[in-house]
């Protein structure tokens, strides 16, 4: 179910930051009015923002844009997973522009144009991961200093992937949260567009309707990619054949698994194992 988080605001200021260590990332769709920075360390799964399904594995970093709907969700193998979000608001810096620090307008122009989100390269998360440890770690104005800093290297990253998509316009609505609830729970199954319409308690030309307007995109295009991101999730963290990872990601054929996995990450799954797949000594 997609929920609206309310993001407490103390004292005037306009970020936050949260700090949590816990055995699982669990699945829930949620959105909020203001952007979000998430450092996640220690886990591997599914990371959603919008239309975009990709896997996060040892290191993660992720900047989602206001009113888009998003969840990071990560099985309970391995140590606990650390989690670090700033959440903040573009007419917060721009205020602080605006009144003695000309410095932040370049930020503000970047965090302007992001309508989606923005995934970081590994480089600049191994890059930053002592800077989210002071984050952590210090209080007051040196916290603050800290978050700047932040942001002012993530704009510089060559290789960061900006997502295309639009906000949310309205809250979603319950029949497409209930259809991608059931989606999530059974992508690696055999799964129709009639059992998320009945799922859901609508028409399957609602639910094709719901996914065009609100996702942009549509129910195969979703199961497909979401499918292919729990493939990527265990050929790096896994010692899976690849056919065998194939069919428990929901695939009827090997055949098909390749061409689609070819089609939306652009090489070999064996190629990607190779070239992302972290040491032996962090699986």
């Amino acid at each position: 179910m997609l929920i609206r988080e309310w993001v407490r605001s103390t004292q005037g200021q306009g970020w936050q930051y949260h700090y949590t260590k816990d055995q699982i990332c669990p699945f829930q769709w949620h959105y909020h009015p203001e952007f979000e920075l998430t450092f996640t360390q220690h886990a591997y799964g599914t990371r959603y923002i919008g239309s975009d399904a990709s896997p996060f594995t040892e290191l993660d970093l992720a900047l989602v844009a206001p009113n888009q709907a998003h969840t990071w969700s990560s099985a309970a193998e391995g140590g606990s997973k650390e989690v670090q979000v700033a959440y903040f608001t573009l007419g917060w810096l721009q205020t602080l522009a605006k009144q003695g620090a000309p410095e932040l307008l370049p930020l503000c122009q970047w965090l302007g144009q992001i309508r989606m989100g923005v995934i970081f390269s590994q480089t600049i998360c191994a890059e930053l991961a002592p800077r989210f440890t002071q984050l952590h770690e210090l209080r007051g104005l040196a916290r603050l200093t800290c978050l700047l800093e932040i942001l002012s290297h993530l704009q510089q990253d060559p290789e960061q992937r900006l997502l295309q998509g639009e906000p949310l316009r309205d809250v979603q609505d319950r029949r497409l949260n209930a259809a991608l609830g059931y989606l999530q729970a059974h992508f690696a199954q055999q799964v129709t567009l009639n059992d998320l319409a009945i799922a859901a308690k609508a028409s399957t030309t609602t639910i094709k309707r719901l996914f065009a307007e609100q996702m942009k995109t549509s129910f195969s295009a979703l199961l497909a990619q979401i499918r292919i991101s729990h493939a990527c999730q265990l050929l790096l963290s896994s010692e899976q054949s690849i056919p065998a990872l194939a069919q428990d990601s929901g695939f009827p054929s090997l055949s098909q698994f390749y061409r689609k996995f070819s089609e939306l990450k652009g090489n070999s799954p064996a190629s990607y194992r190779k070239q992302y797949r972290l040491p032996k000594s962090h699986i």
